[in-house]
This record gives structure tokens, sequence and C-alpha cells, in this order.
């Protein structure tokens, strides 16, 4: 059985974020982004628990831009808690 996905509304807001700082940027960079995003929910979801735990989270990093995905293992749920941007300060990380 498969895991299902839940983005929470504060990981929506960062998504969004990131997407519209892109496509102002450089047109088309911020559909690159949500790709680059939705290829790392692909590998999150084929197999969780290979990713790093840091404080009952985990950590997926993008393959191209330099985001992290946040996220939970609540049985067979997939619970993304952030989106950040790893340029950030570390101290600000969720």
């Amino acid at each position: 059985m498969g895991f299902s996905l839940k983005i929470n509304s504060s990981a929506q807001l960062d998504l969004k974020s990131a997407i519209d700082w892109y496509e102002s940027k450089q047109f088309g960079l911020g559909k690159r982004f949500l790709n680059d995003f939705e290829n790392t929910l692909i590998q999150i979801q084929s197999n969780p628990y290979i990713f790093q735990l840091e404080n009952n989270s985990r950590n997926a990093l993008l393959d191209i831009f330099p985001y992290l995905v946040i996220f939970e293992i609540d049985y067979q749920e997939i619970i993304i808690l952030a989106i950040f941007n790893t340029h950030q300060n570390p101290t600000k990380k969720p």
C-alpha cells in the first residue's frame, strides 16, 4: 500500500512564495521550480524512509533548487510541513 500525501497550509504558502519569487526573476522559472518540487514529492512517496531524520521530521533536498521539503510520516500518510530555502538562516528552519 502506498503513502497518501498531505501538504499543510503553511507549506502551501511556502510553495506559492517560492514559485512567485522565481517567476518574478525569469518567466518560466517558477514552473521549473514546481516541476523540481513535484519530482521530489514522487521520490518521497516512493520511499519516505530514505530521507534524513531530524527532530521527528525528515528532509528531502530538491535536485535543482536550494530548497528542503520537510515532512513527517504518520502511518501511511506523508505530511509536508514546510518548504525551506537553504539560503536562509538555519535557525529559521521549522
